[in-house]
């Protein structure tokens, strides 16, 4: 007789039933991670269901389903005793280059929030057909890259990147949009007198490396992403700095104020900066001018600048 075939999706849905055990990694060091790295290399060595990503013994799917199956067992607490130390190990066996996360990151995707300040129906519908044609293409490209699709993984894939290298690897390519929380802190911002001088230049210096390895079609969206979510590889000490930053990183030659100088009525503003830059917020506005008093009062922006000195 023929053993008995369990499907994948009972093997995923057994394996997160333990996800309310999980602790978004926090409570796992970088040692405890790399014990579970050594399993990973371990079962690989015993193993042949179970080789690690970039094999040719077992195909894509399949190393995922043996995986799941090898993660459900009754005993595995015996040498994985964490859901977070599951998961960990499932991330290093079928996409250890976190595939799903960085390339997810690249989308320019709308968000839900945004949606939803749409009034008009009809360009609200559209805009969530843009989103989910959007979702449904980058699922199809990853099941061509991974041979398998988990939503719930890419989660955790975020998690494990912010937890164990988001202070070491700088990300370079991010497609979407999120400045509501910055933005929301601009709003605080009395001015930039606590940067001095010499950090200011210190900034800039850092800002010119930066644009050196960033792609220009990502860089608004990827200095958001920096600023905000790793701060502490970038060395910003505070969220002045993590505004003066992305003011240098995104427009440094404040071209969004220049836009403002030169027309007269807000929605020509904002098209024109939604064309050139992808995105408005009206924060970002008050921002630059905070900024072009604190550190460039003397650069002129349009002949209207020259005109308001005079």
């Amino acid at each position: 007789m023929a053993p008995y075939y369990i499907p994948l999706e009972r093997y995923r849905t057994k394996f997160y039933q333990k996800e309310v055990g999980s602790k978004k990694f926090l409570s796992l060091s970088e040692d405890q991670m790399a014990e579970v790295a050594k399993k990973v290399y371990k079962r690989q060595e015993i193993d042949a269901d179970i080789p690690l990503c970039g094999t040719v013994r077992k195909p894509k799917l399949e190393r995922y389903e043996n995986t799941l199956q090898y993660l459900t067992n009754p005993l595995i607490h015996l040498e994985l005793g964490s859901f977070d130390e599951r998961m960990g190990y499932l991330i290093m066996i079928t996409d250890p280059e976190l595939t799903m996360f960085k390339d997810f990151l690249k989308l320019n995707l709308i968000s839900k929030a945004e949606i939803a300040k749409v009034k008009d129906i009809k360009e609200r519908t559209h805009l969530q057909f843009l989103r989910d044609r959007t979702l449904a293409e980058f699922e199809t490209m990853i099941r061509e890259r991974l041979g398998f699709y988990d939503p719930k993984l890419l989660k955790y894939e975020e998690l494990y990147f912010r937890r164990y290298f988001g202070d070491k690897e700088l990300i370079t390519e991010v497609g979407t949009n999120n400045s509501d929380y910055l933005m929301a802190r601009a709003k605080a911002l009395p001015n930039f007198d606590s940067i001095s001088d010499e950090r200011y230049n210190e900034l800039v210096e850092f800002a010119a490396t930066w644009k050196a390895i960033v792609p220009e079609q990502y860089n608004c969206s990827t200095a958001l992403y920096n600023v905000t979510e790793q701060k502490k590889l970038l060395g910003l000490r505070s969220i002045d700095e993590q505004l003066a930053m992305f003011v240098l990183l995104a427009d440094s030659e404040l071209d969004m104020l220049r836009i403002y100088e030169e027309e007269s009525r807000m929605p020509i503003v904002e098209s024109r900066i939604v064309e050139q830059f992808g995105y408005y917020n009206p924060e970002l506005l008050t921002l630059e001018k905070k900024f072009h008093k604190r550190f460039c009062p003397e650069k002129e922006l349009s002949i209207w600048t020259k005109v308001k000195k005079d």
